[in-house]
């Protein structure tokens, strides 16, 4: 019988080992950093504490290293970690330039993926969706509903490709995010019914000495108010904090407190929950704004739904 000749092993393919310092790490690393405690640095970037040291520990660990020393005023970086810190601040900049020249990866053109607050969410944009499904019969809707500093996470991290948020286009821009006003609104008073006056508007001054119900604290039209207060030199004291606006507006309809609230949240038309409603003096309008991440398309129906937004009236005290 002829002989088989021996086969040579294959060669086996080199395996690259997945890095450590993934984007998120390496984020959490920077920013503790340049805030210098933990808790300042999950505030920024919209996640819980216990987050945040988690990924520092993860990072610490893989690269067998301490990167801070834990002290009472705070962290301080290490020698090691002040070595390292800048090239971490240099491959997060090459990576957002990465995405912008790219485009980054977005839904495709059948699916709208979005993040909206409660405020613009309640009333606002349900109407424009339909306005919008109407056009886009076809159009596959994804809603993420949040705070303001949640909804940029996500959009960098690009499990959405467009944010609705509260507050100035300066203080809400960042690293990698493209972000403009979509609409401005004023701040009204809801208050039990009967218990306003109809003939003049509530200042600022006045309402602090009344009961309050208020959003909880983070939120960004909370933020909003408590800056109001506190240009004034008022004491912002609330006796009821809820989660969303529509808990406002029902603690506000049982007698519980009267609520600055944007008027945008509310239709006027809705008689469902009876309150009085009106201006509300001190407070300036509260602008909403769309973030994108910079250089990523905007699809047609995304163009669309923000066109509507900034066109849709609400009321008399929409603005």
């Amino acid at each position: 019988m002829p002989s088989r000749k021996s086969r040579k092993p294959e060669p086996s393919a080199a395996v690259t080992p997945e890095p450590v310092a993934e984007a998120a790490t390496l984020r959490a690393f920077v920013t503790i950093a340049r805030s210098g405690t933990v808790g300042r640095a999950a505030k920024r970037l919209g996640r819980a504490q216990p987050t945040i040291s988690a990924r520092l520990a993860a990072l610490e660990s893989a690269w067998g290293t301490r990167l801070f020393r834990r002290q009472a005023r705070g962290m301080v970086l290490t020698p090691e970690g002040e070595r390292l810190l800048p090239r971490a601040e240099s491959i997060l900049r090459e990576l957002s330039e990465l995405d912008r020249l790219a485009g980054r990866a977005v839904a495709p053109s059948e699916q709208l993926r979005i993040g909206s607050g409660d405020a613009l969410g309640r009333e606002l944009l349900p109407r424009a969706l339909a306005g919008l499904l109407t056009a886009h019969p076809g159009l596959d809707v994804r809603l993420r509903e949040g705070p303001g500093p949640v909804l940029l996470e996500a959009l960098r991290a690009g499990e959405i490709d467009l944010a609705l948020v509260v507050g100035e286009p300066d203080a809400l821009a960042g690293e990698g995010l493209d972000v403009a006003p979509v609409r401005r609104s004023d701040v009204v008073l809801l208050g039990p019914p009967g218990s306003l006056d109809k003939r003049r508007a509530v200042s600022l001054r006045v309402l602090a000495r009344q009961r309050l119900v208020l959003l909880q604290q983070g939120s960004g039209f909370r933020r909003h108010v408590e800056a109001a207060f506190s240009a004034r030199d008022l004491t912002l004291r609330p006796d009821v904090v809820v989660g969303n606006l529509s808990l406002v507006r029902r603690f506000v309809a049982a007698g519980l407190g009267m609520a600055p609230v944007p008027a945008v949240a509310f239709d006027d038309g809705d008689r469902h929950l009876r309150v009085d409603r009106r201006p509300l003096g001190g407070i300036p309008p509260v602008t909403y704004c769309r973030a994108l991440r910079t250089g990523a398309p905007l699809t047609e129906p995304a163009r669309d739904l923000l066109r509507s937004i900034a066109q849709l009236r609400r009321g008399p005290f929409d603005s």
